[in-house]
């Protein structure tokens, strides 16, 4: 399926995974920054450090709006991963879209 923007958990948060949507995919990341040791620096690249500002406060509302709707892509996952398994074991295409 088509989409023009990538939503994803700290846990994605890299330049290289903001610069692959971008460049690669030609979408648009809202990935959070992750926290790191130091208070005051969160984000030190140009990617990391726009998303910092973008979902930050006050930030781009539409853009936080956008991220809180996360939660419903997160309750789909889980419940597929509950009724199938965490692993995807069919091979054909058809079959995978069940």
């Amino acid at each position: 399926m088509p989409f023009d923007q990538l939503l994803a958990d700290v846990g994605y948060d890299s330049e290289a995974n903001h610069r692959h949507c971008r460049e690669t995919l030609g979408v648009g990341s809202l990935i959070p920054a992750k926290k790191r040791r130091s208070v005051r620096v969160i984000a030190t690249t140009p990617l990391r450090r726009e998303i910092v500002c973008r979902l930050g406060r006050p930030g781009v509302e539409a853009d936080r709006t956008a991220y809180r709707q996360r939660w419903e892509v997160e309750t789909v996952m889980s419940v597929v991963k509950h009724r199938c398994g965490e692993a995807l074991t069919a091979r054909i295409d058809d079959m995978q879209r069940v």
